[in-house]
């Protein structure tokens, strides 16, 4: 109540000092009489309280009136910023399907080059730990995946199934320490066995030094060994060095799959 008093006193006093002016004002007299001098001293004096009494009746209506504005205002927003949102969402949506429907269409494109030796799969676990680089994917004996079978991607190999229960396989990724394979440096023909490393590269190995390879060639699977069909993109190497000891050189293959965006993959192998 003193808060109230304290922001509103001037109107208050105001409204005390009207107050008797407007009962001379409207006390009733009779039709003729002439105004009083009381009165013209009353009207003399409230005429300058009058006029701000109505600037601030005035105020009050324009303040009242931009508060209902503004609550309007932000209602709209705030219902304008809920469509936005849904928008959004469903803008997003649509580009996951967009973008699933490109994976799955290079991946079936791929799939026509082996008839119905193949299958289609989506991984849906990764291996947690930094000792073992593997994934789980949602096909398994129920879907005649056998173990050995290649795993690759539009983009190049992913690896080769190393475990299967009836509805998973587990993949063990060419970039695992424990993984190689046969390949060729596409350009020069040379071939080499590809193992993994800790890093997410690979590193070619038995290629001797008088071979040729450069930085920028490709390396293809050799079709050596009877997992991988020949042909099929590893990487493409990054770092060649002649200078270590031995006959052979060292190279650094950094693979064709981003492995940290792996989501659809085909099994290789699958089916009579």
């Amino acid at each position: 109540m003193i808060e109230l008093w304290k922001r509103f006193r001037l109107f208050f006093i105001a409204l005390l000092f009207l107050l008797p002016v407007f009962l001379v004002l409207t006390l009733p007299k009779r039709e003729g009489q002439p105004t009083s001098i009381v009165e013209k001293i009353f009207m003399q004096v409230s005429f300058p309280l009058q006029q701000w009494a109505n600037k601030g009746i005035d105020w009050l209506k324009a303040g009242g009136q931009r508060y209902i504005f503004l609550t309007q205002v932000q209602q709209e927003n705030q219902e304008l910023k809920r469509i936005i949102s849904a928008l959004q969402e469903e803008n997003n949506r649509l580009k996951e399907t967009i973008w699933g429907n490109e994976r799955l269409k290079k991946l079936y494109t791929l799939q026509s080059q082996y008839a119905s030796r193949s299958m289609a799969a989506q991984v849906f676990a990764r291996d947690p730990s930094s000792w073992f680089k593997t994934v789980l994917l949602n096909k398994g004996e129920k879907d005649d995946v056998s173990k050995d079978m290649a795993v690759v991607t539009s983009e190049g190999v992913v690896g080769r199934v190393i475990e299967v229960s009836a509805d998973t396989a587990k993949v063990l990724l060419i970039t695992d320490p424990n993984s190689a394979l046969g390949v060729i440096i596409q350009r020069s023909r040379s071939q080499g066995i590809m193992e993994g490393k800790v890093e997410e590269v690979c590193v070619l190995k038995y290629v001797q030094k008088s071979n040729d390879v450069q930085v920028g060639d490709k390396v293809i699977t050799s079709g050596l060994g009877g997992i991988f069909p020949k042909g099929l993109m590893t990487g493409m190497v990054t770092k060649v060095d002649r200078k270590r000891p031995g006959i052979f050189q060292y190279i650094e293959v950094t693979p064709a799959v981003d492995f940290s965006r792996l989501e659809e993959v085909l099994i290789l192998g699958v089916g009579p």
